[in-house]
């Protein structure tokens, strides 16, 4: 077997486009199978499309986000995972349990506290008082003048 089989004319060894993407399967069942066979079918979309989007739209990052979030890459993925569209308060506590668990789960949570949470503190994202965080609701970069959000 050559392993070049699945090649486009113009790949090779150095470009091959399935060494170059992640892929990603899932099966889908009930009413999320049903619903997604519905959109692909109304909107006549691909069904990767769909699939890349809506993956886009729920892991957060910075670079593509269509809200507005601070400009380090770490800040920004634990802003994006806290906040929501009401501004939100929750203890310490509750912060890194959250982002240890979804965003940073290699991280310890003292590293999380001080590498995470006390800079973002010092933003306008996020306010730190008496142990708890009050995290400034999603901003969607559209809604700022000439639609630029990145602070």
């Amino acid at each position: 077997m050559s392993g070049s089989g699945s090649r486009l004319p113009g790949d090779y060894e150095g470009n091959d486009r399935h060494k170059a993407e992640e892929r990603a399967e899932a099966r889908l069942s009930g009413t999320l199978a049903e619903r997604f066979t519905s959109y692909v079918d109304t909107q006549g979309a691909a069904k990767s499309e769909v699939v890349r989007n809506a993956l886009d739209e729920f892991l957060p990052d910075a670079e593509h986000t269509s809200y507005v979030a601070p400009q380090d890459p770490k800040l920004s993925k634990a802003y994006l995972a806290l906040a929501c569209e009401e501004k939100r308060i929750l203890s310490i506590e509750e912060a890194k349990d959250e982002l240890s668990e979804s965003t940073f789960p290699s991280t310890g949570k003292e590293v999380i506290e001080d590498g995470v949470l006390r800079p973002l503190g010092e933003t306008p994202f996020m306010a730190v008082q008496w142990g708890r965080l009050a995290v400034h609701p999603l901003t969607p970069k559209d809604d700022l003048e000439g639609g630029q959000g990145d602070v």
